[in-house]
């Protein structure tokens, strides 16, 4: 694997064996769920790039994955919470899961099996450094309030008039919905709020999904689920409002 040292635009590069030869895989392209008007820009720049660097032959496939991030850039490796010791998470990876799931698996294993690991405290979950990353905290939960108001503020398309592949906020029926025609011309219409926690969705229009700015839940032009956090599918407007369910992980005390 190959990766650019300059951090502005960031490019990685590897090859898997394939049929006869090799393809190359080109990737980059790094921005957030549901932000920015036009996904398919992000395609558009890695595919320059290939053609100034290789002699393309053809494009086989295309693909976006999502990778979380945690406040301080460290993942979150061990017990769930303090009351849940049966429970195990890793998760964080940001990007860098060939090494950093190696690094949780031998943790989580030690847990297991030994109930420790030298490297436990850097990487729980619980660790105590939100002061460190409290700027980081503060501009992360104040752009989710951002895409949850201004979501709601927007003004709707009031006409109905898409084009085939194209997807976009409309008016329908007074309620603020949103619509795609599929290449048979097919309207597809969805409550755009999403099942999480309540942030209006935005239209990928790379992925023919509509995407949360809030969480990174991603869903199907006919309402199913790509990726969570969300539970629940998105409701057709006639079906009544979507079901809002932020599913917190909860827990009690257990009573001494």
């Amino acid at each position: 694997m190959f990766i650019e040292a300059e951090d502005k635009p960031g490019r990685s590069l590897r090859c898997t064996p394939f049929t006869d030869g090799q393809l190359v895989l080109i990737g980059g392209e790094h921005h957030k769920t549901g932000h920015g008007e036009s996904t398919s820009i992000h395609y558009e720049n890695l595919r320059k790039f290939a053609q100034d660097t290789f002699t393309v032959k053809e494009e086989l496939y295309r693909w976006s994955a999502q990778d979380y991030t945690t406040l301080d850039n460290i993942p979150y490796v061990g017990r769930l919470t303090s009351n849940t010791p049966n429970i195990y998470v890793a998760t964080g990876f940001r990007k860098w899961g060939m090494t950093n799931s190696v690094a949780s698996a031998l943790i989580i294993k030690d847990l297991i099996t030994k109930g420790q690991n030298d490297w436990q405290d850097v990487y729980n979950p619980q660790r105590g450094n939100i002061i460190a990353s409290a700027s980081t905290f503060v501009a992360q939960n104040a752009d989710v309030a951002y895409q949850l108001i201004s979501g709601k503020l927007e003004n709707p398309d009031e006409s109905l008039d898409i084009k085939e592949g194209e997807g976009k906020v409309v008016d329908y029926k007074g309620k603020r919905t949103g619509a795609y025609k599929d290449d048979k011309g097919n309207i597809h219409l969805l409550d755009i709020t999403c099942t999480h926690m309540g942030c209006e969705l935005q239209w990928n229009d790379a992925e023919k999904t509509w995407d949360c700015p809030c969480h990174g839940s991603r869903f199907k032009y006919n309402g199913e689920i790509v990726d969570g956090p969300a539970l629940y599918m998105l409701n057709h407007p006639d079906e009544g409002r979507n079901t809002v369910e932020p599913n917190v992980f909860k827990h009690k005390e257990k009573e001494q």
